[in-house]
């Protein structure tokens, strides 16, 4: 027992050392990098250099809290999306593609005329320009 009371102080000092070393390690990784070098509308206009910091934040785990790599991923995925509308909604504001496709444009045109519009009204105004244009070509 008395050997056991005489060690107690040196393993609390080892185990103070030990969690001190662990919590002053922690917030080191966590507080490293809280400036950037870029913003996100400059990694928006150079995306060669986007996609190069992106690859090096993707293949070390190091710079997983770093405000750069932050930066330029928030770019990418802003450029992704501003892709992916222009190809997956660019045909619902097109009136030569409302006038092509009837029946299409008269589903549109009855969730247009509702008390709420069931679409935004870009693509109502494309639908009734559609519709005009369409007219238009049938007439003799």
């Amino acid at each position: 027992m008395r050997a056991f009371a005489f060690r107690w102080p040196a393993l609390l000092g080892s185990a103070g050392i030990l969690v001190a070393g662990v919590l002053g390690s922690t917030s080191a990784s966590y507080g490293q990098a809280t400036t950037s070098l870029h913003d996100i509308p400059w990694y928006e206009a150079h995306p060669a250099i986007r996609k190069a910091t992106m690859k090096l934040c993707q293949s070390d785990h190091r710079f997983a809290h770093d405000v750069d790599c932050a930066n330029a991923e928030t770019a990418d995925t802003k450029a992704w999306g501003k892709q992916s509308r222009q190809f997956a909604f660019g045909d619902l504001v097109s009136p030569e593609h409302w006038a092509a496709n009837a029946l299409g444009r008269k589903g549109i045109l009855w969730g247009c005329d509702r008390p709420v519009p069931t679409y935004v009204p870009e693509t109502c105004a494309a639908a009734r320009q559609g519709d005009v244009l369409a007219r238009q070509r049938t007439r003799p």
